[in-house]
């Protein structure tokens, strides 16, 4: 069994494929010999141009002449030939580059040999029996790929999985940083949060407040309990509805008045003074058009209404209190007041803020880690398949069992 980490498995692998195809490998290493063999009697075919030329063309034909060998030099010394790491594709490309290398020296002799071709048709003929010559041997390597070459083919093309999983690897690390980040965060906000909810609350307790909110609370009662007392508004409301028809006279009357005690009756009571004139004469107005059944309303209706309004005056209830409601509208008004000139409104509006945009923050930074950790998820499954399936097929190949440590830096 092959127990190796993931660094080390590549030149491992390698040194075993060097030993399982040997065979191949060491027939290639013949055939690439051959053709490095024939690039360089091709280029020692150019001085051999280059030397007769001298002696037997002119100036300007010696100049295309030394184009034309410097040409296909250059077009030798970009062909790359496998020698310390030899693989299926760095052979392909020379055989590519080999295709490419004839139809250069072609299309170069077709272009610059008419000059000169007279004075050296020796070298002529010894360029094409080099050329054959490698022809030939790129046909037999050509063959020897494809035919003899294909399970050490299929056997490199493995090691293109390789930096896949390291790939992965990075995922899986730069995930787990991001998601120990935003958990650290998480962690100090949520801290924070405790911190300024305990500062609320010590705010909050304030006597000041304290007594805000204990007469704020007596206010409402207060309030919710003259509303009771003025459950005739229906009755009200048909009145008006009258009187703007003109379909009953009320004398001296006051229309804006109903209106305003419709839309907002406590307040419109607590403008008035304490005797509360413009509401008793309205109420007896009231009470005269209900006991002359003007309005047309049931009978329950007006006789419930009518009862309210006998009631209010009987126990005057309602005199007192709408003047503790504005008695108490004065003590809120004195300690908002107080509270303001003490800080403590601004500092708790500061504090709810601060606890707003943090709670915002921390429900930003609970979808930051879900979404983080299902790609660290994601990730190390991936790897995981990856790694198992790449275990599997090396194994094959090998003939024995592998297993690919990988480490991580968290």
């Amino acid at each position: 069994m092959i127990d190796i980490s993931l660094e080390e498995f590549e030149v491992l692998y390698k040194e075993k494929l060097d030993v399982l195809f040997i065979k191949v490998k060491r027939s290639v290493i013949k055939l690439l010999n051959d053709v490095k063999e024939n690039l360089i009697e091709i280029k020692v075919c150019m001085d051999h141009f280059i030397e007769a030329g001298e002696e037997r063309i002119d100036e300007k034909a010696q100049r295309s002449l030394h184009f034309f060998s410097d040409k296909i030099r250059r077009e030798i010394d970009e062909i790359e030939i496998p020698e310390e790491e030899m693989n299926y594709e760095k052979i392909s490309d020379l055989l590519n580059s080999l295709t490419k290398l004839f139809a250069s020296i072609n299309e170069i002799a077709r272009k610059s040999l008419p000059k000169f071709q007279k004075e050296v048709q020796a070298e002529i003929k010894e360029l094409n029996y080099i050329t054959r010559k490698l022809g030939k041997r790129k046909g037999i390597l050509d063959e020897f790929m494809r035919k003899k070459y294909g399970d050490l083919k299929e056997a490199e093309a493995l090691l293109k999985k390789i930096p896949k999983m390291f790939t992965f690897r990075e995922n899986i690390e730069h995930a787990k940083e991001d998601l120990d980040s935003f958990e650290n965060e998480l962690g100090e906000r949520n801290k924070n949060q405790e911190d300024l909810t305990k500062q609320l609350i010590i705010v909050e307790k304030n006597e000041l407040l304290k007594e805000f909110e204990e007469k704020s609370d007596n206010l409402y009662k207060l309030r919710m309990k003259i509303n009771e007392k003025l459950s005739f508004k229906k009755s009200l409301k048909k009145m008006k509805f009258e009187l703007e028809k003109g379909t009953i006279h009320v004398p001296n009357v006051d229309l804006n008045y109903i209106k305003e005690f419709l839309k907002d009756s406590i307040t419109t009571l607590s403008k008035e003074s304490k005797d509360l004139t413009r509401f008793s004469s309205l109420l007896i107005q009231l009470r005269h058009i209900l006991e002359e059944n003007k309005l047309n309303l049931k009978t329950e209706t007006k006789e419930k209404t009518i009862e309210q309004i006998n009631h209010i005056f009987e126990e005057k209830e309602i005199y007192q209190d709408i003047e503790e409601l504005k008695e108490f509208n004065q003590i809120i008004r004195n300690l908002e007041e107080k509270i303001k000139e003490a800080g403590i409104a601004s500092k708790l509006e500061d504090l709810k803020n601060q606890i707003s945009t943090n709670t915002a923050k921390l429900e930003h930074l609970q979808n930051d880690i879900e979404r983080k950790n299902k790609d660290y998820l994601r990730y190390l499954s991936s790897l995981k398949d990856e790694r198992e399936e790449f275990q599997q097929l090396v194994g094959n190949v090998l003939g024995e069992e592998v297993k690919i440590h990988i480490s991580f830096s968290f």
